[in-house]
């Protein structure tokens, strides 16, 4: 599946610059051995949740290769199954879960001080599946240039309020997740909720032109890592207040010069 291309960053927002609070984000695309990629967004108020973050992602890069097999039946099969889907959630929820609880007995301190949101994206050759706790966004490009938000906003009443990864949501189902055909996408990102004010149409989430722009630089092989952080650090996040917060994008795109 060499036929995609994909970038992944995380920068610290000014409030945490100032503050000298580490980069609460974890992000991350891989390409082998099949597109993957995820983005978490660490609990602003917990101590260590950029520990959290960061070991969910490492989490969630092993556990893809491990359950390949799992994946293949799901992804690449030409039955359309979402119960296995939603099982690969369940295992992953558990495993990132288990992550959390490891660390909490290694600092002492409740599970809670490593609160994150998570959303990531496993893409097949029949089928990309979707996973998402918490705010952020999950932006899906179809053939026709068009980009559009997959789930709606996961927000509390108040806009810094959401929901975190726990072990319930397992046992309670409460987690975004769904199975899209593969042939009606043509490009995946993740964000965290901290860049969404200048990437999206607010409230609705709709996905702003900046999308359209990294998507084709991506597929014509013109995007860089470096090119994700240059954006993410640009000077218009310090004027607004909002900037405070960190930002993350996930990026995969399918080549310009691949069939469908």
């Amino acid at each position: 599946m060499s036929e995609f291309r994909g970038f992944a960053a995380s920068v610290p927002g000014n409030g945490h610059i100032r503050r000298e609070i580490p980069c609460q984000d974890a992000s991350g695309v891989w390409l082998l051995p099949r597109p993957c990629l995820i983005v978490c967004d660490g609990r602003g108020s917990a101590r260590f949740s950029h520990f959290g973050a960061r070991a969910a992602v490492k989490a969630f890069r092993s556990q893809c290769a491990v359950m390949e097999d799992l994946l293949s039946a799901v992804l690449d099969g030409e039955k359309w199954n979402d119960g296995r889907w939603f099982r690969f959630c369940d295992l992953m929820i558990r495993t990132v879960c288990q992550q959390k609880r490891e660390l909490a007995e290694e600092y002492r301190c409740r599970e809670s001080e490593f609160d994150f949101t998570i959303a990531f994206a496993v893409r097949g050759r029949k089928r990309c599946g979707f996973f998402q706790v918490g705010d952020g966004a999950i932006v899906l490009r179809e053939g026709n240039g068009g980009c559009y938000t997959l789930f709606p906003p996961d927000k509390g009443e108040y806009d810094n309020e959401t929901r975190f990864l726990r072990p319930e949501a397992e046992t309670n189902g409460d987690y975004h997740a769904c199975l899209v055909a593969a042939e009606k996408i043509d490009g995946i990102a993740l964000t965290s909720d901290g860049p969404e004010f200048l990437m999206f149409e607010l409230p609705d989430m709709i996905p702003g032109p900046i999308f359209g722009k990294m998507f084709d630089d991506c597929a014509a092989g013109v995007l860089t890592r470096q090119d994700l952080l240059d954006y993410l650090t640009r000077s218009c996040w310090s004027r607004d207040v909002r900037g405070n917060d960190d930002r993350s994008i996930a990026l995969l795109s399918r080549t310009a010069d691949e069939p469908v």
